[in-house]
């Protein structure tokens, strides 16, 4: 079972079991354990239908060697970077392999990581799977924003909605990894143990420090700097989240102080999302956004 999704979890196992449908989206935010839950359903799924022990089969999906697993993310580039989405040839590949008979009897199981980041025609690909699936095979779809999704994919599949932890399952988790719960850290988590994680790899309570204090910095220099300081232990991204969480919570206790500087950081990060604008200058300009969301109007001209 995966904390705070026994129940998705179990309808699920029961799905697979039942061959009562062939294609799932697992739809939440980041990092609330969905891609988690579908390698342990895949694993156990497949598990209980091999003719070999359960930790060869465990040991061989880990190690992308299962014949009847198949695992989908974006791949790295010469650099090790990851590509901006999967690709049509990594589709097409698969399929090529489907149409193949399965080397171990049972089911074959597909895991997309993410639906989202499939290119437009990989997601067409993928629907020609969806339309007409090979005997015996499950596709579990990662998703993080089920309105990207094709409608067309989304009519294909059952969605299944994976909600944020609540504060004792975030926790439960927390002190599994061996961790002390630091109750700053959990409230800009929302729900999410992946997000939790991020920060501490970010810095942790410092770095929420550091980017709480920059909003309160009026010194241009200085932001420059502190900036800069920041963007050593992360990237832009995940900094621009924190900073709109922050204000979405301080919104929720001062509404007419925060929520213009909440809606105004959210807008410029979505509107500056996959552009070519430099990591520093990004951060910069969402800082200032929050300290003056009146500014709004000169960034978009």
């Amino acid at each position: 079972m995966i904390i705070g999704h026994d129940l998705a979890y179990s309808n699920l196992e029961t799905a697979l079991e039942n061959g009562s449908h062939h294609g799932f989206l697992l739809s939440g935010p980041k990092g609330v354990g969905k891609a988690l839950l579908a390698q342990r359903l895949a694993l156990s799924a497949l598990a209980k239908a091999s003719p070999f022990p359960a930790k060869m089969v465990k040991q061989q999906c880990e190690a992308g060697a299962y014949p009847n697993y198949f695992y989908i993310t974006q791949l790295s580039d010469d650099d090790g970077k990851l590509k901006n989405d999967i690709s049509v040839e990594q589709i097409r590949t698969l399929l090529n392999s489907l149409k193949q008979k399965a080397a171990i009897a049972g089911p074959r199981i597909i895991i997309i990581d993410s639906v989202d980041k499939l290119n437009r025609q990989a997601a067409n690909s993928l629907l020609k799977m969806l339309e007409e699936p090979p005997l015996n095979t499950f596709f579990l779809g990662i998703c993080h924003t089920i309105g990207s999704i094709l409608p067309t994919i989304r009519s294909r599949c059952l969605t299944v909605n994976l909600k944020p932890l609540s504060d004792s399952d975030m926790a439960t988790v927390i002190n599994q990894k061996g961790l002390n719960v630091e109750h700053d850290i959990l409230q800009l988590s929302m729900g999410s143990p992946g997000n939790y994680l991020k920060i501490l790899q970010a810095g942790g309570s410092q770095t929420l420090s550091a980017l709480q204090r920059l909003i309160i910095q009026t010194n241009l220099s200085d932001l420059k700097t502190a900036i800069h300081e920041l963007l050593k232990n992360t990237d832009d991204s995940f900094l621009g989240h924190l900073l709109h969480q922050f204000l979405y919570q301080k919104a929720l206790q001062e509404p007419e102080t925060f929520a213009h500087s909440a809606q105004s950081v959210e807008r410029f990060l979505r509107y500056s999302d996959n552009t070519h604008l430099d990591g520093a200058h990004r951060l910069q300009a969402a800082i200032l956004l929050a300290q003056n969301p009146e500014q709004e109007r000169l960034v978009y001209g």
